[in-house]
């Protein structure tokens, strides 16, 4: 009798956690997706702040180095870090990593700090070997790809350009403490290589109108750098194309057959017309605002109804399982 008794009570324990353990499963999953639907953004990544820029020499090179110091102590690499341009721009960036891993020295990806401010000796030379000058020897690099990492957009104008094709690498024309040319004008540092054009030219329509060949070969295009999208970058591979002469000749190349219908298109604008609809901008900019939020509030709603949904679901299944064991249980009984 024992046995008999035990069976009928052990099958139902068991159809009883058939039925309730799914259900429960659906609870926890709806309570989850509510949770993680409605969680806080994720954090954004560590970033320096620009406090942190404080100006220092390490190791102090000028000891032995003087020279090379005072050239190098007041240029563009020395304040890399400490130009206001830069420290604007540095405060909104999204990503400061981008910026302090040229305009320091010795970054460190994974703990935000860096070593110097500034493109200090160690960014070019290498850390500081201990020893030197006695035992160790610090390298001193002569090929352009030392100036690549920071320097990109320029490094590949110019490594499609003739100079490029015969090794005129970038120290053959800039110096490297002061980054200033070699022969201090441009005239002189083209006239080396290209002594027959620059003659040529002297007498030209454009060298008397006070032109030089970095005018038109190294015209500067806006716009060339990854960090601020508003510097003026000399062009590296020494070609001159159609825009550059735009900027002197718009009135004789191809678009000046367009100029009289321009002007006419602007001569019959309305100027009240216009008035009118700059003053809508600040209104048609609140309704988007207004729209936006009235879009994260239904968003929002959709989310909790669904967790609401999902958990009165679950509850409901609960109890219709509950219940529907106890019938089952009274009928086996009877």
């Amino acid at each position: 009798m024992r046995k008999l008794w035990l069976r009928p009570a052990g099958g139902s324990l068991l159809r009883r956690w058939i039925v309730v353990v799914p259900t429960l499963a659906v609870v926890v999953l709806a309570l989850a997706f509510t949770q993680s639907t409605g969680a806080a953004p994720a954090p954004q990544p560590r970033t320096v702040a620009s406090a942190a820029l404080v100006a220092e020499q390490h190791p102090p090179c000028q000891s032995c180095h003087p020279d090379e110091y005072e050239a190098w102590k007041d240029t563009v690499h020395a304040n890399a870090s400490l130009d206001p341009v830069f420290q604007e721009q540095l405060a909104q960036s999204h990503n400061q990593q981008t910026c302090l891993a040229c305009h320091t020295t010795g970054f460190d990806t994974g703990s935000g700090e860096f070593l110097s401010a500034g493109v200090t000796c160690e960014a070019c030379h290498g850390p500081y070997k201990p020893g030197h000058p006695a035992a160790e020897t610090m390298q001193l690099p002569m090929a352009s790809e030392t100036c690549r990492m920071c320097h990109l957009s320029t490094f590949e104008q110019w490594e499609h350009s003739q100079h490029a094709d015969r090794s005129i690498e970038c120290f053959d024309c800039h110096m490297a403490h002061t980054q200033g040319l070699r022969t201090g004008s441009e005239e002189k540092l083209c006239s080396a290589c290209h002594p027959e054009r620059q003659t040529e030219f002297a007498h030209a329509t454009h060298g008397i109108s006070g032109l030089n060949c970095a005018s038109c070969h190294m015209f500067a295009e806006a716009g060339g750098t990854a960090t601020s999208g508003q510097a003026a970058v000399a062009n590296h591979n020494f070609k001159v194309a159609a825009d550059t002469c735009a900027q002197c000749h718009q009135d004789t190349i191809h678009v000046s057959n367009k100029l009289p219908q321009l002007r006419e298109t602007v001569a019959e604008l309305d100027t009240n017309q216009l008035q009118e609809k700059a003053a809508r901008v600040p209104e048609l900019e609140q309704n988007v605002n207004d729209l936006q939020s009235r879009i994260k509030s239904l968003r929002d709603v959709a989310v909790v109804s669904m967790g609401l949904a999902f958990g009165v679901g679950g509850f409901i299944g609960l109890l219709v399982g509950i219940l529907g064991i106890a019938l089952w249980g009274k009928r086996r009984s009877s």
